[in-house]
């Protein structure tokens, strides 16, 4: 059973990225795990007029306020990291990505940890090329994402999974044991599964409930019709009935592509999800 001893959260030094390091520090506290927090500092806070700088003094003047400019940010991003660790007594460390590295997928690939924490849509001084889809490409980390604009206290502790009985749902489920095992409410949800009865069998959702069970979890299955509606916001309304602070999901790819190919209900969920998502391929 996957067990978690190192979280890794993106963040920066915006209000974004505060809420989302709270987040990770009270996961890695119930978790007993190590916080890596990580900082990347990109070009995004140059001024347009700067980009346009030439001759030497004037460059030199340009990187001058730019290297001010990244310190104060990393120093304020740094400090709320600590305070945030020392406030929940975890084992941690701080790593900043300088911007000259920012486009070697080497950094992602080096990072080694069972969970990356991420604000969706990231925050805004953090890399552009930082998104959802490149974390979960180029680490295979499962990704929980938190809506910038979530409230809840609390995260897992009344999970849904969204279950298609895929390859990528299996894992992403597998992913989401730790969250699962400690959740009070575990729902399994099928959409359409009677339109499918050959791939869901005659009881949708049964095998994985026993499976769940063995483990201890307290699960109950929801097998739901559309009614002709999208799919994710059947999910999503019925995350919101049942008062889920978490969806598990699986995110689809191609493995002739280098890039995350997410499905159309996958999609569906990141834009219009006011809930977090663990999404695992």
């Amino acid at each position: 059973m996957p067990v978690w001893r190192d979280i890794a959260v993106f963040l920066d030094a915006t209000p974004v990225g505060e809420h989302i390091g709270r987040h990770a520090a009270m996961l890695a506290q119930r978790h007993k795990a190590h916080l890596v927090g990580v900082y990347g500092v990109s070009h995004e806070s140059l001024h347009p007029a700067e980009t346009h700088a030439r001759g030497s003094r004037a460059m030199g003047e340009v990187m001058a306020r730019q290297r001010h400019v990244d310190e104060e940010k990393v120093l304020a991003a740094a400090r709320h990291f600590g305070d945030l660790v020392r406030e929940h007594q975890i084992g941690s460390e701080f790593r900043i990505v300088w911007r000259n590295a920012l486009g070697d997928d080497g950094i992602l690939r080096a990072l080694h940890c069972d969970l990356i924490v991420a604000a969706h849509p990231k925050p805004a001084d953090l890399p552009a090329g930082w998104s959802a889809e490149r974390l979960l490409l180029t680490t295979g980390i499962p990704v929980l994402l938190v809506p910038n604009g979530w409230q809840g206290e609390t995260i897992g502790e009344n999970v849904l999974i969204a279950w298609n009985r895929s390859r990528e749902a299996r894992r992403a489920v597998n992913d989401a044991m730790p969250f699962i095992n400690a959740a009070g409410r575990v729902t399994i949800l099928t959409v359409d599964s009677d339109r499918h009865p050959d791939h869901f069998g005659p009881e949708p959702g049964s095998n994985l409930l026993e499976h769940l069970s063995r483990h201890g979890a307290h699960v109950d299955i929801a097998n739901i019709s559309s009614g002709g509606a999208p799919v994710a916001e059947v999910i999503l309304g019925e995350a919101a009935t049942r008062n889920a602070d978490l969806v598990v999901i699986g995110a689809y790819s191609h493995p002739r592509t280098a890039e995350i190919l997410f499905g159309g209900v996958t999609r569906s969920l990141l834009s219009g999800a006011h809930l977090p998502l663990l999404i695992s391929r």
